[in-house]
């Protein structure tokens, strides 16, 4: 990890990042996707980021190669829910298992944590050991299943909600 880095998403990784998540659209159950996205798409996507808010997509590279992307969005549209985020993760296959999520997940709540966000949320399509033990491992708690809530593959998969609380600042 000596030359790993993280940024805040810019025009230049959405070429990258919509790759990636192509890939996992693909080849996983882990986004419910089932359409790739397209570069427009994507860069659409990208608009709902802001720095100076809770809302946020940082992307990490090691020796100027795309490693994953983390982001956190609003949890629901009502605004009582603003205290609380959805974040997702994806990493490349061949950086999997090295601390790069570890290191992508701390850095996006410690960004985020001082727009009062209390609660982070994730949503994990079962099963997925690695990304459930990324996610324990920084302290989230699985607090429930919902089954059965998505098709694809021409099977129905679980995903597994996770939680997690944030220090308030």
């Amino acid at each position: 990890m000596e030359n790993f880095k993280i940024t805040s998403l810019s025009e230049r990784d959405i070429e990258g990042i919509n790759k990636l998540y192509n890939k996992y659209i693909n080849e996983t159950a882990f986004t419910f996707d089932i359409k790739e996205k397209t570069y427009d798409e994507k860069k659409e996507w990208s608009k709902t980021f802001k720095e100076n808010s809770p809302y946020q997509c940082l992307v990490a590279y090691d020796n100027n190669n795309l490693v994953g992307f983390v982001s956190s969005r609003p949890f629901r549209e009502k605004e009582a829910y603003f205290s609380s985020v959805e974040t997702s993760i994806y990493i490349d296959r061949d950086y999997i298992g090295n601390g790069y999520g570890k290191n992508l997940l701390k850095e996006l709540f410690n960004r985020i944590s001082s727009f009062g966000v209390l609660k982070a949320y994730a949503f994990i399509t079962k099963p997925n050991d690695m990304s459930e033990k990324l996610h324990i491992s920084i302290g989230f708690n699985h607090i429930g299943t919902l089954n059965k809530v998505g098709k694809k593959f021409g099977k129905y998969w679980d995903v597994g909600l996770f939680e997690l609380s944030l220090p308030i600042k």
